[in-house]
């Protein structure tokens, strides 16, 4: 990495005219401008309760059974 920053250094010294054309160019002030991003909200919860329809199976299991009113 080094290496590359200082031989990109020492051709310029030796070609003045490198700059000019390669890498320094501006960049429009519109290609820089960008809309705001809209927050990112998180998906609605899924499966909270895994055991949901077992609780509920075994309610009404025992419902039926007379356990439960």
């Amino acid at each position: 990495m080094i290496g590359k920053l200082i031989s990109s250094a020492l051709r310029r010294k030796e070609h003045p005219d490198i700059g000019e054309t390669f890498g320094d160019a501006a960049v429009p002030d519109e290609a820089l401008t960008f809309p705001p991003m809209r927050p990112l909200q998180p998906p609605p919860a899924q499966n909270d309760d895994p055991l949901q329809p077992l609780c509920e199976a075994v309610e009404s299991e025992l419902r039926e059974a007379g356990f439960l009113r």
